[in-house]
């Protein structure tokens, strides 16, 4: 069935359509319906990864021993998992280090700094070309 109805009717009211869910309470053994409009613990994304993914690790392990990004790596490997999968990408890689080294919102405490030398030594890799994945 459509919410627009049969072509002649227009559209049919919400309610119609979609009907309350049906979940048991833990005070009470009845049934109660739960408004679906207010239930968005299905609709969260899931937390981003708190560790290297194995392309980080060898995205990470291909720069130089003296230029690897450990700090960037162990404080944040988030970032890293970020950084690595848009690394060949060449409209989204610049945008990323744009959002990553500048405060467009506004009173952001920023990186600490060995965050910040990594991330700006990645960001020059990257414009440099001399890191090939």
């Amino acid at each position: 069935m459509s919410i627009y109805g049969s072509g002649k009717g227009g559209w049919k009211d919400y309610n119609d359509v979609v009907q309350p869910v049906m979940t048991p309470r833990t005070n009470g053994d009845a049934r109660q319906p739960v408004d679906a409009r207010n239930d968005w613990s299905d609709a969260r994304k899931a937390s981003p990864a708190e560790y290297l993914l194995p392309v980080s690790v060898k995205w990470v392990n291909a720069f130089p021993p003296e230029s690897r990004p450990s700090a960037l790596a162990s404080e944040y490997p988030r970032i890293c998992n970020l950084i690595a999968a848009q690394w060949n990408d060449h409209r989204g890689a610049p945008k990323l280090f744009e959002a990553l080294l500048s405060d467009h919102r506004g009173g952001r405490a920023g990186f600490p700094p060995a965050v910040t030398r990594d991330l700006t030594m990645v960001q020059a890799y990257w414009y440099s070309g001399a890191l090939k994945l």
